[in-house]
């Protein structure tokens, strides 16, 4: 793997949401919330299901996996052949939901992306990162279709919303 993998990096971009949005929602209608007891969302007025099982080889999903691959070669340098789906899911949190600070995990060719479905005027994502031996926070102000796409070490969450739904889809993928 390029060593600028490495590091700590975030990519951001924006995506037409148009049809995802409808296969999100569809996916939705197949599934049940799942449970937060483990996860970083948090919240009584908020949502997770796990979307894995109707997203993997979903043709929604490549348009995504594209833009991931033309962004990880063209900001890192690098020459990918594809991105295979790990997991899946979209959150649905209104007023004072939020995700507390996390990672997913730490291997190397993995990459995570959320892509904003839905906002107001909520909270922003917030991460946090290492630059030249300093720890350093960063902060994003979503708009809908911003993509969002990092390393699955970055820690990252998300502060406290106000009024309004803020839906994300959330994929990770292993590098190949």
């Amino acid at each position: 793997m390029n060593n600028k993998f490495n590091g700590d990096w975030i990519i951001r971009d924006n995506i037409s949401i148009t049809n995802i949005s409808k296969v999100v929602k569809q996916g939705i209608q197949t599934t049940s919330p799942i449970s937060l007891d483990s996860k970083s969302t948090t919240g009584e007025n908020v949502k997770q299901y796990d979307l894995f099982q109707y997203l993997n080889n979903n043709p929604a999903i490549d348009k995504i996996k594209e833009k991931i691959l033309l962004n990880l070669e063209k900001y890192l340098d690098v020459k990918l052949n594809n991105l295979k789906l790990l997991s899946a899911w979209t959150v649905l949190g209104y007023k004072n939901s939020y995700h507390t600070l996390h990672k997913h995990n730490n291997k190397q060719n993995h990459v995570s992306s959320v892509l904003y479905l839905n906002v107001k005027k909520v909270g922003s994502f917030y991460y946090v990162y290492k630059k030249n031996e300093e720890i350093k926070c960063g902060t994003h102000k979503p708009h809908i279709g911003d993509l969002l796409i990092f390393p699955v070490w970055l820690w990252h969450g998300t502060y406290p919303q106000s009024k309004g739904l803020r839906q994300t889809l959330n994929l990770d993928f292993e590098i190949i």
